[in-house]
């Protein structure tokens, strides 16, 4: 079972790799990202989250044996990224904005003015936390993968969109707010 989970989300970061092409190629030609290429982005998002809860769950005690103390801290960090999800939803206003259907303003109230990236954070942190609540070797794994390739995707794909969508206002507020958490 743990092999097929592990293959299957293997097969959904291969499938994510031609996404981000497309999301670039959308942003390039139409300022925003298309309809099929948003629905492709949530199948993918979603996709891994309940891959890596399923890795997790299957693996868990693969590096010790979860304890009372492991699955509280780690189901805390959990319901904390949730809660950073909710927040950064919240303060977008739209679905569309959230599936970078709408790219008409630059964001910078609620969670925005910590993290300039709050729903990479809140997934990230849910995923470090299921693999801590079961103390998952490959549910660390598939979190640290998705932190990696994540960070990329806004490095090569989603900074340089904004910075030519929003220009000298995206400049200033990427000084103001760190990228993820902590210092700029």
């Amino acid at each position: 079972m743990l092999d097929s989970l592990l293959l299957l989300t293997l097969a959904n970061a291969v499938l994510a790799l031609p996404l981000a092409f497309c999301m670039a190629r959308d942003f390039a030609r139409l300022g925003h990202i298309s309809r099929p290429v948003a629905v492709w982005s949530g199948v993918t998002m979603h996709g891994h989250a309940l891959l890596t809860f399923g890795v997790a769950w299957i693996d868990r005690g693969s590096l010790a044996g979860p304890s009372q103390l492991s699955a509280l801290a780690g189901f805390g960090v959990l319901i904390v990224g949730a809660g950073i999800i909710a927040g950064g939803r919240f303060a977008y206003g739209s679905q569309r904005r959230v599936y970078g259907l709408m790219e008409d303003a630059l964001i910078e109230r609620g969670i925005y003015k910590w993290t300039r990236n709050p729903q990479y954070v809140g997934y990230a942190l849910m995923f470090f936390g299921a693999a801590l609540a079961a103390l998952s070797l490959w549910g660390f794994v598939l979190a640290a993968a998705f932190a990696g390739l994540i960070h990329f995707h806004i490095t090569l794909i989603e900074e340089p969109h904004l910075t030519r969508q929003f220009g000298k206002a995206y400049a200033m507020y990427c000084k103001r707010v760190p990228r993820y958490l902590g210092r700029t």
